[in-house]
C-alpha cells in the first residue's frame, strides 16, 4: 500500500494555488490589487524571496554581459563572474527584504497613530510583497537604463494605492499622498545614487 504525506500534499497544493494567483496577477494586477491573498507565512516568504532571488540573479546576468560587452576597467575583469553573480543576487535578496520589512513595519505603524486602528501585520505585508513586483521585473534591465527602477516603482507606487483603498479602506486622496511620498523618496534616492 502506497504511503501518501498529506503535508506533502498540502504544500503541493499551496504551491499550485500561488503559481496560479501569479500568472493571475501578471495578467491583471489591479484586480488581484483588490482582494489580497490570505497567504500563510511561509508561502509569502517564498514568494518574496523567489521573486527576490530571481530579479537578483538575472540582473546578475544582464551585468555580466554588460561588462564583457563594453570591456570597462581591468578591477573589474579581475573579479571573477560567478562572484559577482552571486554578489547581485545576495545584494537584491537582503534589500528587498530589509525594505518590505520597513515598509511593512510603516504601514503597521502608520495605520496606529494615523488611521487609529491595527491591521494585520502579514496583510500588510502580503500588500507590499505583491505591489513590489514591478519593482523586481523592471530591476532586471537598469543596469542598462537606470531610469527603469523609476518606472518599476511608479507601477508599484499604482498598485499600493489599489491595495491601500480596496483592502485597508483608506481614503484615495490619502493613498496617492503616501504613495507619491514614498516615490519622492526613491527618486531621491535614485538621483544620489
Amino acid at each position: 500500500m502506497r504511503e501518501v504525506n498529506p503535508e506533502f500534499k498540502k504544500s503541493q497544493f499551496q504551491i499550485k494555488y500561488i503559481l496560479l494567483y501569479l500568472k493571475q496577477f501578471i495578467q491583471n494586477p489591479i484586480q488581484k490589487m483588490t482582494k489580497l491573498p490570505t497567504w500563510s507565512w511561509q508561502s509569502l516568504m517564498t514568494v518574496q524571496l523567489t521573486f527576490a532571488i530571481t530579479s537578483g540573479f538575472v540582473t546578475g546576468l544582464f551585468k555580466l554581459l554588460f561588462i564583457k560587452l563594453s570591456a570597462q576597467t581591468q578591477l573589474i575583469q579581475l573579479q571573477p563572474p560567478f562572484l559577482a553573480l552571486i554578489l547581485t543576487m545576495l545584494l537584491m535578496l537582503i534589500m528587498s527584504t530589509i525594505s518590505t520589512m520597513l515598509l511593512t513595519t510603516f504601514f503597521y505603524y502608520y495605520f496606529q497613530f494615523f488611521e487609529n486602528r491595527t491591521e494585520g501585520y502579514r496583510k500588510i505585508f502580503t500588500l507590499i510583497t505583491l505591489s513590489s513586483i514591478p519593482v523586481y521585473l523592471f530591476q532586471i534591465v537598469s543596469e542598462y537604463f537606470s531610469a527603469m527602477t523609476l518606472i518599476g516603482f511608479a507601477f508599484t507606487s499604482l498598485l499600493l494605492i489599489v491595495g491601500l483603498t480596496e483592502n485597508f479602506r483608506i481614503d484615495k486622496k490619502r493613498a496617492y499622498q503616501i504613495s507619491g511620498f514614498l516615490y519622492l523618496l526613491v527618486f531621491i534616492t535614485w538621483l544620489i545614487k
